[in-house]
């Protein structure tokens, strides 16, 4: 059923028929309710989650459904390729105009061979994580979903010692933070 609801996320998404419906968003309170959502999980595994907002961050115009499946995807991943009591942060502040958030782990890692295909259809790190599951297609889909919203998307890693996946919303006209 996951990979039937990604492959229509996809095509829709690639066929341009995806609207956003963007509206002020508080990346922080968002951010807050997706960690508490995948808490049950990485109690499971006693991994540590912290965050990091940052002080009087600023809305987003941004889809908000959107923005908690990017922000899904990426901490889940975060969880299902961290070991068994490693951590994971989020951290959110502005930089040019924009809100950055990074989601960094504790876990196995991306060579650059990786990092290469990361971002294309059905690649999955699987060799050195074969139970961490998926379709291959949420990064993908979290890609678009980031630069459907003007942003960008980028990771950061090394085998064996974690990742950083980078994010970038726009800042909503006028506001504060």
């Amino acid at each position: 059923m996951g990979l039937i609801n990604d492959l229509l996320d996809l095509s829709r998404i690639e066929a341009g028929r995806v609207d956003l419906h963007c509206t002020s968003v508080d990346l922080a309170q968002l951010i807050a309710e997706v960690a508490g959502a995948l808490r049950p999980l990485l109690d499971a595994k006693r991994q540590r989650l912290r965050l990091d907002l940052g002080e009087a961050l600023p809305a987003v115009w941004a889809d908000q459904d959107r923005v908690t499946q990017i922000l899904m995807n990426l901490l889940s991943n975060a969880h299902k390729y961290t070991w068994i009591e490693g951590s994971i942060t989020v951290t959110a502040r502005r930089e040019d105009g924009c809100v950055r958030v990074d989601v960094s782990d504790t876990g196995i890692g991306l060579s650059p061979e990786e990092q290469a295909h990361l971002f294309t259809k059905f690649f999955r790190a699987h060799d050195r994580a074969p139970q961490a599951g998926g379709t291959g297609l949420g990064l993908v889909i979290t890609r678009l979903l980031v630069e459907l919203h003007g942003g960008r998307i980028t990771v950061s890693s090394a085998p064996g010692q974690g990742a950083t996946f980078s994010f970038s919303l726009p800042v909503l006209e006028g506001s504060g933070g």
